[in-house]
């Protein structure tokens, strides 16, 4: 089952799947997964970074959760080849340039997701998010943005309400978007609850993505 879903994914998803280690760290299906074309682990925790370095040294590590430790993300960073990380506020941008700086200076190697809220009335202000996004661009070699709609997204409206909240926070900061990471939430069937094909929920996506202004280059995310 796990290799039909990674499967699927690779071959439908209109971007990059993100296996996100978390809903299950099994070091077998880890593996399995990376033998079915899973290449890209979104890991939480220092923890699941050096499990998935040690059991796929290859494997493209994305450490998503956006409070790290300022250790852990120098150990990442130093000692697992971690590029990408995800943050939502000024202090954990401070964070990651003050924990993956050098003798030479700041890294010109990081890919920074910028964490973005498009399901909760707390959403950030559009001013608050326009500094974050220009503040960690000036940084970043590749600058993302990411969301998360929540678990068990029974419509595909939900993807193409949230990137119509990328687009908004693209256009307020006038800033050029290397990737948009659609975070997870696709729905399975459950008694009672028969939701779309996933098809149909990829090919929202992927139009929506279309439509946004961001680099000729940008890459779609996803966390399966």
């Amino acid at each position: 089952a796990a290799r039909r879903a990674a499967r699927f994914f690779v071959e439908n998803f209109p971007g990059r799947s993100i296996y996100a280690v978390k809903a299950n760290p099994s070091p077998d299906l880890i593996e399995l997964l990376w033998d079915s074309g899973i290449t890209h682990y979104d890991v939480a925790s220092i923890a699941e970074v050096r499990l998935v370095a040690g059991l796929l040294p290859r494997a493209t590590l994305c450490f998503m959760h956006p409070v790290k430790a300022e250790e852990a993300i120098a150990e990442a960073y130093r000692v697992h080849g971690v590029r990408t990380f995800s943050l939502d506020t000024m202090e954990e941008l401070d964070k990651i340039v003050r924990a993956t700086s050098g003798p030479g200076g700041v890294a010109t190697d990081l890919t920074l997701c910028v964490r973005v809220r498009v399901s909760s009335e707390h959403s950030k202000l559009p001013g608050e998010l326009r500094e974050l996004l220009v503040a960690t661009r000036q940084v970043a070699d590749a600058l993302g943005i990411c969301f998360h709609v929540g678990s068990q997204a029974m419509t595909p409206a939900a993807y193409s309400e949230a990137i119509a909240r990328v687009r908004a926070a693209i256009v307020e900061a006038a800033v050029t978007v290397d990737v948009v990471d659609v975070g997870g939430g696709f729905p399975s069937s459950y008694p009672g609850m028969e939701p779309p094909p996933l098809e149909v929920f990829f090919d929202v996506i992927h139009r929506a993505f279309e439509d946004l202004p961001v680099s000729y280059s940008a890459e779609l995310w996803c966390e399966p």
